[in-house]
């Protein structure tokens, strides 16, 4: 059921879910997984990375501000709440990839 569903991350609204996000804010990231297998190492390792790029872009961690190279502290919460989230979202998404394999779906 989850493999083929998106995980979308949402600017300030950070919700990570399973279905497209529907937040406080209208700027979303989607990152989609039904390409990888989730229930290896390296699938689960490429989803991080794909999360962790998703937050960093919705969360606007790599924009400086004039006279500075570190994030905003705004950009640096959100990034953090996206993240902590995500590693949720990931860990059910991983659960039930190996539930489906389990089952032999």
């Amino acid at each position: 059921m989850f493999k083929n569903a998106p995980i979308a991350a949402a600017l300030l609204g950070l919700a990570l879910t399973t279905a497209p996000a529907l937040a406080a804010e209208k700027t979303q990231v989607r990152v989609e997984y039904a390409d990888l297998d989730l229930t290896t190492p390296e699938g689960q390792r490429t989803l991080e990375r794909r999360l962790d790029i998703a937050a960093r872009d919705a969360c606007g961690m790599d924009e400086q501000a004039t006279g500075s190279r570190l994030a905003s502290p705004r950009a640096r919460s959100c990034y953090k709440q996206a993240t902590a989230r995500a590693k949720d979202v990931m860990a059910t998404a991983i659960d039930n990839a190996n539930s489906d394999s389990r089952l032999g779906g």
